[in-house]
């Protein structure tokens, strides 16, 4: 089982108090831009201490807003409500996400307040801590981690626990396959009768398979067991901040 103090929820809903209740650290997604670039709460903050603001973006509200502004107003928000932490779930990487994440840093580095950026659009920054997904196609995830923490510093280095169930026609010029929903992969697993294994490298299940076009086929999952591997691999890494979606590791946490 996992402790309050080794992981951060991300949640939504009645599971933000649910989860804050019982002692877990929170990214509560709140937070949101208008289409006129300001800064909106999609839902009031928890109440709960150890409650981390997340801050969604829109295509529109980016190109609208005044970056200084809205970083200032993030400022003020997390200091109003006593968050101990901003996460900028960004998932659109322009100019004006630039912008706007320079801003962020900047703001609140000097409130002395974490900011937690996806390590996709971060790279750049000078005080953000860098997120990077679990979610890895090849290569080792210990070696994976040491890199970056080599590159950006220990501190300023944290996880995002993201399990992976990908299909990969072979050869593979991407990292992306199709995306397997666990009835569908155990169906394909069935149908194939293929032996799954486990990769130590990647902390992963995965098993091969020849369609019926004669094509090679790589399945890449997590399943529990590889989702527990992958949390004590951060833990020896000694990755101070860890992420987790509340549904993916529900079944490590007790909660009632």
């Amino acid at each position: 089982m996992v402790s309050p103090n080794e992981l951060v929820l991300v949640c939504t809903g009645r599971d933000v108090a649910r989860a804050a209740g019982r002692g877990f650290a929170v990214l509560h997604l709140c937070l949101g831009i208008t289409p006129a670039g300001a800064l909106q709460r999609l839902q009031l903050p928890t109440a709960q201490a150890r409650c981390l603001l997340g801050l969604c973006d829109s295509p529109r509200g980016l190109a609208a807003c005044d970056p200084a502004r809205l970083a200032a107003d993030l400022t003020f928000e997390a200091r109003r409500t006593g968050a101990p932490g901003v996460f900028a779930d960004l998932e659109h990487d322009t100019p004006h996400s630039h912008a706007l994440l320079a801003a962020c840093d900047a703001a609140l580095h000097e409130a002395k307040i974490p900011f937690y950026v996806p390590l996709s659009c971060g790279r750049a920054l000078p005080h953000a801590v860098l997120t990077a997904s679990t979610a890895l196609s090849g290569g080792s995830l210990t070696a994976y981690l040491a890199g970056l923490r080599s590159t950006y510093g220990a501190a300023r280095v944290a996880a995002f626990l993201q399990p992976v169930s990908q299909d990969l026609t072979m050869p593979s010029t991407s990292a992306d396959g199709t995306t397997l929903t666990p009835d569908e992969r155990e169906a394909l697993l069935a149908r194939t009768g293929s032996q799954p294994f486990f990769s130590r490298e990647l902390c992963a299940k995965y098993f091969t398979y020849t369609d019926d076009a004669g094509r090679a086929h790589f399945v890449l999952y997590d399943d529990l067991t590889t989702i527990e591997a992958k949390f004590a691999q951060l833990r020896a890494c000694g990755v101070p901040t860890v992420f987790a979606l509340f549904p993916d590791v529900s079944p490590l946490l007790e909660l009632p």
